[in-house]
C-alpha cells in the first residue's frame, strides 16, 4: 500500500510474484494496463477494476501472496487469476526432461556401443564378418533407449517436484 493508505495502488514486494506480473504484462490485457513499473518499483493499480468487491478481493489476495500464502487458482478473484495463470514459466517439466532423457540416452548409447565393439575386438571376431557391425548397432540403440528413459523418467520427476514448489499458485493436482 502507499503510504496515505491509498489501496488503489499495491506496491508489490514479492519477487515472485513481482516477476510473474511484470511478465503477465505482455500477454495479458488487463495486466497491461494495471501493472505499473516505476523504477525499481513496480504496482498494481486497482482502478480499472471497476466492481468495489472484486477491488478488495484482489487487494487481500495481494497481501496473502506478498505475505507468503500458497492460494489455489479458484482462490484468486478473476483479474488477478487471468494475469498469473497467463504467466508462462519456461518449458515444461516433460519437454525438458525429454531433451535431458535424449541427451543421456545418446551418451549412454555411444558408450555402450564403445564397450560392445572392444569386446568383440578382443575376442577376435573375423573383421570380415557383419557381427561385429550389428552387436554395436543392436547395442547403441538398447542402451540408448534404457538410458534415455531412465534419465527422462528421473528428470521428469525432479522437474515437476520442482515446479511444484511454486511459491505463488498451486494447482489441485499439487496437493496430493
Amino acid at each position: 500500500m502507499t503510504p496515505e493508505g491509498n489501496t488503489e495502488l499495491l506496491l508489490i514486494t514479492h519477487p515472485t510474484l513481482r516477476a510473474n506480473l511484470l511478465q503477465a504484462r505482455l500477454v495479458d490485457d488487463l495486466s497491461a494496463r494495471c501493472v505499473i513499473q516505476r523504477g525499481e518499483q513496480v504496482y498494481l493499480s486497482l482502478r480499472e477494476i471497476a466492481d468495489p468487491a472484486q477491488r478488495l478481493e484482489v487487494n487481500w489476495a495481494v497481501v496473502r501472496l506478498q505475505m507468503g500464502a500458497k492460494l489455489q487458482p479458484q482462490e484468486l478473484p478473476e483479474p488477478l487469476k487471468s494475469a498469473l495463470t497467463a504467466v508462462s514459466t519456461g518449458f515444461s517439466p516433460l519437454l525438458e526432461a525429454l531433451v535431458w532423457g535424449s541427451a543421456f540416452g545418446v551418451v549412454g548409447g555411444v558408450l555402450v556401443m564403445a564397450i560392445v565393439r572392444l569386446i568383440i575386438t578382443i575376442s577376435t571376431v573375423p573383421s570380415e564378418s557383419y557381427v561385429g557391425i550389428m552387436a554395436t548397432a543392436i547395442a547403441f540403440v538398447f542402451a540408448g533407449a534404457v538410458f534415455g528413459l531412465s534419465a527422462t523418467f528421473y528428470f521428469w520427476r525432479k522437474l515437476a517436484q520442482r515446479t511444484s514448489n511454486s511459491p505463488i499458485i498451486h494447482s489441485s493436482s499439487d496437493s496430493k
